[in-house]
């Protein structure tokens, strides 16, 4: 008999290329708020994550094996202006979710993120001290506190991903194509670095994770530390755009942004260490994700709006 596998955040873009890529090895169920989602082979059922009381009254009625909580405010800018809300669902949902899982024992796989440094380092490692510069990195960084306290047993994933989005949400990926095949000028960052990772790699080297029973922080992303200029021009190269549509800028220029660490990359070394063996390169991804694009609209058939 499959797992059931959980989706928390279950509309969002890293959640519907979640569960396309494993809906033939799982059960998966997507938990969904308001946005209601329509896919082939996989289930969806509405959750609340306002409320613990609720939230296990969902879990004890849909019954998973397995939780991945990807639901979050991920807007540096909304998270500034709301830093409530920003609160409520980036830490004490997570909160929630993880001491559910830790009652009924159920595995969870928290999706954290690789903004939470002060971006003095380059590749920061799992033990590295997190030294948040916004509200963005504050509430993702006490998630990371309150899982691990209440569920020993968690896997904490730090990444940055690209893929296909949606229509009503879109990729750093699909930011990019979109403009350069309109002929529109992109305007990136020379000096903010990162190490990004293809979801469908992202979401196969959890599994892999899971399947040995790990747990506690990981990250899992890419070998390649690179700008977000220079992830632009490889994007171009290898969809063969134009890359002379795509400014370099530095974050200096920006004076109106919210303060954000210069340098995101992190150390995939604890990760290939436990896998024994290496990431593919970012090329190898970009191709993958070119070869993804004809089969794009496959992983959505349906969506709606509640009423």
């Amino acid at each position: 008999m499959k797992k059931k596998l959980l989706i928390i955040g279950g509309s969002g873009l890293l959640a519907i290329n979640w569960a396309y890529i494993v809906r033939n090895d799982f059960r998966v169920v997507l938990g969904l708020h308001n946005r209601i989602i329509s896919m082939d082979g996989v289930e969806a059922e509405r959750i609340s994550i306002d409320s613990t009381e609720h939230l296990q009254s969902d879990f004890n009625r849909i019954n998973p094996d397995i939780v991945v909580n990807a639901a979050a405010i991920t807007s540096v800018e909304s998270c500034e202006e709301n830093f409530k809300q920003a609160k409520a669902i980036n830490t004490y949902a997570a909160s929630s979710i993880a001491t559910i899982c830790e009652k009924l024992n159920i595995k969870l796989v928290h999706i954290s993120s690789d903004h939470i440094f002060s971006g003095e380092e380059k590749f920061s490692f799992e033990d590295t001290l997190p030294v948040p510069l916004n509200n963005y990195a504050m509430t993702k960084y006490k998630a990371e506190i309150e899982v691990n306290n209440n569920n020993p047993s968690s896997l904490i994933i730090r990444t940055n991903f690209f893929g296909w989005g949606t229509d009503y949400r879109h990729s750093f990926s699909d930011f990019i194509l979109n403009n350069l095949r309109n002929n529109h000028q992109v305007n990136l960052f020379s000096d903010i670095f990162y190490t990004p990772i293809l979801i469908d790699e992202l979401v196969i080297i959890v599994h892999e994770l899971l399947d040995q029973n790990n747990c506690g922080i990981f990250n899992v992303v890419g070998d390649e530390r690179l700008s977000k200029y220079d992830f632009g021009l490889k994007v171009a190269d290898c969809f063969g755009l134009r890359p002379s549509l795509i400014n370099s800028i530095t974050y200096q220029e920006q004076s109106n942004s919210v303060l954000r660490p210069r340098d995101m990359s992190l150390s995939n070394l604890k990760l290939l260490q436990i896998l024994g063996r290496k990431v593919p390169n970012l090329n190898i991804q970009l191709a993958t994700l070119k070869k993804q694009e004809k089969f794009r609209e496959l992983r959505i058939n349906k969506m709606k709006k509640t009423l």
